[in-house]
């Protein structure tokens, strides 16, 4: 179920992973900056390289995910 008030985003990650340079995750957030902010949560490597509105079906959201939109959960704190 996607929350009416929250958009799809998809993230680009640019890793130094030989043959996969770019991993894609589309996610559930507010806006881009909350994006961006659940994105880092989700993913330990590699850094944001583009950020962009979708119509895809979210494969992360808060019900699945919600350590990641904790407010109080920072990957790098």
């Amino acid at each position: 179920m996607i929350t009416k008030d929250r958009k799809t985003f998809k993230v680009e990650f640019t890793t130094f992973f030989p043959r996969s340079p770019y991993i894609y995750i589309a996610l559930e957030a507010n806006d881009e900056s909350h994006a961006q902010w659940v994105a880092r949560n989700l993913c330990r490597f590699g850094y944001i390289s583009d950020v962009e509105e979708t119509d895809e079906y979210p494969a992360y959201s808060e019900r699945t995910h919600a350590f990641a939109y904790d407010e109080d959960f920072e990957i790098y704190s």
